[in-house]
């Protein structure tokens, strides 16, 4: 990737080299910088696919790496815990349901529970935010009922 972006890089600094493409002239259509300075493309037909080459071989690559990687761990853990690790479901063992409540318990044992004197306090603001819109409501009704009244 990092020569992907030394090349974007070079790209940028000839196009603005180049100044300017004047109004109404269309972009070139390969992408080649050598156009916008008005030098002829290269005759090399595989020049504009350079940079598709390049990411289609770092892609091989990481997909070797990633088999390779499973093929470690297979080995090394057997196959139960090869398939847990490419994140694929665990075997049908203990069953999906089990498999569901062990996690979700191991969910609540993160969650940091409050203690008895912030539970005290959020409840406490809650309760007051909900008379404070309680008393407002209450009043913005009144209001529009005497409007209404004097109205009709």
């Amino acid at each position: 990737m990092a020569r992907n972006r030394q090349k974007a890089k070079q790209r940028k600094a000839r196009r603005e080299q180049a100044g300017p493409r004047p109004a109404g002239q269309p972009a070139p259509s390969r992408g080649d910088e050598a156009t916008d300075a008005g030098v002829a493309p290269p005759q090399d037909a595989g020049f504009a696919n350079a940079d598709a080459v390049e990411v289609k071989d770092e892609l091989q690559q990481e997909r070797k790496a990633a088999k390779q990687k499973a093929k470690a761990a297979t080995a090394k853990n057997g196959p139960a815990k090869a398939a847990a690790a490419k994140g694929k479901a665990e075997p049908k063992q203990r069953g999906r349901f089990i498999s569901f409540l062990r996690s979700s318990w191991a969910e609540l044992r993160r969650v940091q529970w409050p203690d008895r004197k912030q539970i005290t306090t959020m409840t406490t603001i809650v309760i007051g935010f909900v008379i404070i819109a309680g008393v407002y409501l209450g009043v913005i009704d009144w209001a529009a009922n005497e409007l209404v009244n004097l109205i009709i």
